[in-house]
């Protein structure tokens, strides 16, 4: 297996980590997390791989948000992949809401009927990258001196690391631009979303409502969030119409999944993102939506040696959920 290391550039930090595989479960070798501000992302990139450790000659797995791409499940009838191949430009034609001569179309079989059920589909992920944004990656990756080696949605990675194939799951990554929805059935994807209502708006709400400085909004929020008992509920009411907006959201997939009629509701929800752990979300998204809720640890699969308490010094890292699944990609 060649070396390679998980790259998660976020829009407050840059975070890196490698691994490797035992027989007991995931062992971290590099990891580094290094604050860039919105400044030279190349730099610090650059920085945290010698922070880490990691030689820069090493392969990188790279994730996109799912709000910087277009991406559709899709039902075909059985087909080759040769078939699938040549067929995959007239359903993008169909789901993708601008030029195709502005995108780079990807697909990946989700789910292969069993060759005995006739008249079965298959169901398909259909990806389209903007050329402009996988132009501006390339460039990034040559000035920080790296080899891309693959490139997936956020969403992806973290199914790497969350799945639970005895379950039906619903994951939520809550971003800083947008929060992404994925439900899973025995790990296979049924309905991906992104609401483009994240991390910063809730900042930037706190910011109007309450007259606050950017700073100031950002420790009330991380301080009082959903808790509609701390500061006479002032937070709690500012909050709470944007969060509604991301239940609203998830309420329409169930609705949809139902009136699909051939799939079970999911029955665990999985937070993940630096927005997990808003205080009072996990009890407020228990109520509105009736489910088993937890805050994902990307680290459950892994030895937790001296190295690792070492490196990792929080005890919930939902924040480190992406890099970790780039990290294990082809190793599960």
């Amino acid at each position: 297996m060649g070396s390679f290391f998980g790259l998660d550039i976020g829009s407050s930090q840059v975070k890196v980590l490698q691994i490797e595989k035992e027989k007991t479960g995931f062992r971290l070798s590099h990891f580094a997390a290094v604050t860039h501000g919105g400044g030279e992302i190349a730099a610090t990139i650059q920085k945290a791989l010698k922070e880490a450790g990691i030689k820069v000659a090493a392969e990188v797995n790279l994730a996109l948000p799912e709000s910087d791409v277009y991406t559709r499940i899709i039902e075909t009838p059985r087909l080759s992949e040769t078939e699938l191949a040549s067929s995959i430009q007239y359903e993008a034609e169909q789901y993708v809401p601008v030029s195709l001569s502005e995108v780079e179309l990807f697909h990946q079989l989700l789910e292969k009927p069993v060759e005995a059920a006739e008249g079965k589909a298959m169901r398909v992920l259909l990806i389209a990258v903007p050329k402009e944004r996988i132009k501006k990656l390339s460039q990034l990756m040559d000035q920080a001196g790296l080899i891309p080696k693959s490139l997936e949605t956020e969403l992806f990675s973290l199914r790497r690391i969350f799945t639970d194939e005895r379950k039906s799951q619903l994951l939520i990554l809550f971003g800083h631009r947008s929060t992404d929805v994925m439900i899973l059935e025995k790990g296979v994807p049924l309905f991906l979303h992104s609401h483009g209502s994240g991390g910063m708006a809730l900042t930037k709400a706190m910011m109007n409502e309450l007259s606050l400085s950017q700073d100031q909004a950002e420790q009330y929020k991380r301080t009082y969030g959903l808790r509609e008992d701390l500061l006479e509920g002032k937070v709690f009411n500012v909050l709470k119409p944007l969060i509604d907006g991301v239940v609203d959201q998830i309420n329409k997939a169930f609705i949809y999944l139902q009136q699909q009629g051939k799939h079970k509701l999911p029955e665990q929800l999985v937070m993940a993102g630096g927005g997990a752990l808003l205080p009072g979300l996990s009890g407020y998204l228990v109520k509105k939506l009736n489910i088993e809720t937890v805050v994902g640890d990307p680290f459950e699969r892994f030895v937790k040696d001296e190295e690792f308490k070492k490196r990792i010094t929080t005890d919930s890292n939902p924040h480190l959920a992406t890099v970790a699944g780039l990290a294990v990609k082809d190793r599960i």
